[in-house]
């Protein structure tokens, strides 16, 4: 789960997805909620990224921020750390009128999401991770 290739997303540094963070939303709102939470975000990921995408191709920086902040979001609430830090990039960049970095960090955010999804869908159909 803390893995995920450092070429596929970057910011290695951080877990791909935090158990920790995962446990404590188990204890917040129940294993079955958060397992669902985690279903949730990664059958949601493909619509969080068109939306960035499209918004950034259009040139809709406040759609675009709006997305960012919302997947940002959602992401720390699973603890999907490397992702989090991804989506507050492309906000700073956004809030700085720099859309030409905020559109270099689609690609990023891309391989990462793609990763982030695969593994909460495993998690949330493994035993064990959401037991409080």
């Amino acid at each position: 789960m803390a893995g995920g290739s450092t070429a596929e997303c970057p910011d290695h540094t951080a877990p791909l997805v935090d158990p920790a963070a995962l446990g404590l939303l188990a204890e917040d709102v129940g294993p079955a909620s958060a397992a669902g939470f985690a279903r949730d975000f990664a059958a949601m990921w493909p619509r969080r990224r068109a939306a960035i995408d499209l918004a950034l191709g259009c040139g809709d920086f406040d759609a675009a921020l709006e997305a960012a902040l919302s997947l940002r979001t959602s992401s720390v609430m699973v603890g999907a750390t490397r992702l989090a830090g991804l989506a507050l990039r492309v906000e700073a960049a956004l809030r700085a009128n720099d859309g030409a970095a905020a559109a270099q960090l689609l690609a990023p955010v891309a391989r990462c999401g793609d990763l982030t999804a695969a593994a909460l869908r495993e998690s949330a159909a493994g035993p064990g991770l959401f037991t409080a």
